[in-house]
């Protein structure tokens, strides 16, 4: 990190996403990429993060695609709103109802919807009224408007949700996760983690438990063949045949993400490795997971960074005053020179 750049400035911190981060101050929001510099001016109301090259951003009565030098790419003023690119393909809304653009901005499925998702393995959840069912990319209906929610086919299959009960359904729409749990979470590397009566365990794509449910909480799916768990109070980590591999000492945890995870003791954060080595140190108030081979951490005396996975400042963060604590630091100094006076004057006098 160059020790004389200026920090960048923010309000509060967004996490990065296809080489860039939202910066959002009082001028509005902008975007940052991973040198640190500021490449698109803080002026829009919205902003969401970059996906495959676009983000959709919005000012005013303003709404559009723009790329990552802020040019625009698809003009939405005929639409209500936008979704993400994922696969190709944006939800958009018009009139009241939610259909699909391709990146040339072509409208691809028409507006049936009262609600949509993200593509994912070239299938989307979408709603009609409060029930949910499956597209393909040519609009076809695959899974049937029967479920309360679909969740993103991962693996091959969906999360599912019906009568207060989750489970889980392949890409044609049959049961393998039997509808009976609290959650039934992304499929990942081949494994489910579920949830019956808060105890948590996991399930292979088949239906078979591999994991019982003794423990009281879990992440929400496997990351290089780990899946951080709690016991007692206390989080470790199993591998995918239930074995604790990392001891149940860490206050609170977070996914593996980029080959290291999030932990924390004593209210501070740092990230250990999949062998329970510390690599960034437990010492920051704040921390976020590892995106784009970054992360977010914020230290003491409001000092924040986005470090490699090396535990190296890779950017300085500065933060901006909110107008709340503008006023108060407008009223504390009014005070203080308020105080001054009326010594001088009764030092005076």
């Amino acid at each position: 990190m160059d020790e004389n750049k200026k920090p960048l400035t923010y309000l509060f911190p967004f996490d990065y996403s296809d080489g860039m981060v939202q910066i959002a101050r009082q001028s509005g929001l902008g975007y940052a990429d991973k040198s640190g510099e500021l490449v698109i001016p803080c002026k829009y109301d919205t902003g969401y993060p970059f996906c495959e090259g676009l983000a959709y951003v919005v000012k005013g009565k303003y709404k559009a695609f723009i790329d990552k030098t802020g040019k625009e790419v698809i003009n939405l003023q005929e639409y209500q709103d936008a979704d993400s690119f994922s696969e190709g393909m944006s939800g958009v809304k018009k009139d009241d109802k939610w259909g699909f653009i391709d990146k040339a901005g072509k409208v691809i499925i028409p507006f049936l919807y009262d609600e949509v998702n993200w593509f994912s393995e070239g299938l989307c959840t979408v709603f009609k009224g409060d029930k949910a069912g499956v597209i393909d990319k040519d609009g076809n209906e695959t899974i049937p408007f029967i479920y309360d929610d679909i969740i993103a086919f991962s693996e091959g299959i969906a999360e599912v949700a019906k009568d207060g009960k989750s489970g889980g359904i392949d890409a044609q729409g049959n049961i393998v996760v039997p509808i009976q749990y609290n959650s039934a979470n992304e499929c990942s590397e081949g494994l489910i983690v579920v949830d019956i009566d808060d105890k948590y365990g996991v399930m292979d794509k088949a239906g078979k438990k591999i994991v019982p449910l003794i423990y009281d909480d879990a992440a929400y799916k496997y990351s290089g063949g780990l899946l951080p768990v709690e016991k007692e109070g206390k989080w470790g980590v199993i591998d995918k045949e239930g074995k604790e591999i990392i001891p149940f000492r860490y206050d609170k945890m977070r996914l593996f993400r980029e080959g290291l995870a999030a932990v924390c003791i004593n209210k501070r954060w740092g990230f250990i490795d999949k062998d329970n080595n510390q690599v960034i140190p437990i010492q920051f108030k704040k921390a976020h997971n590892f995106s784009d081979g970054l992360v977010f951490v914020e230290g003491e005396a409001r000092r924040a960074y986005y470090l490699n996975g090396k535990g190296e400042a890779e950017i300085q963060l500065g933060r901006e005053y909110t107008i709340v604590e503008k006023v108060k630091a407008t009223i504390m100094v009014g005070a203080i020179i308020a105080f001054i006076a009326l010594l001088i004057a009764k030092f005076l006098g």
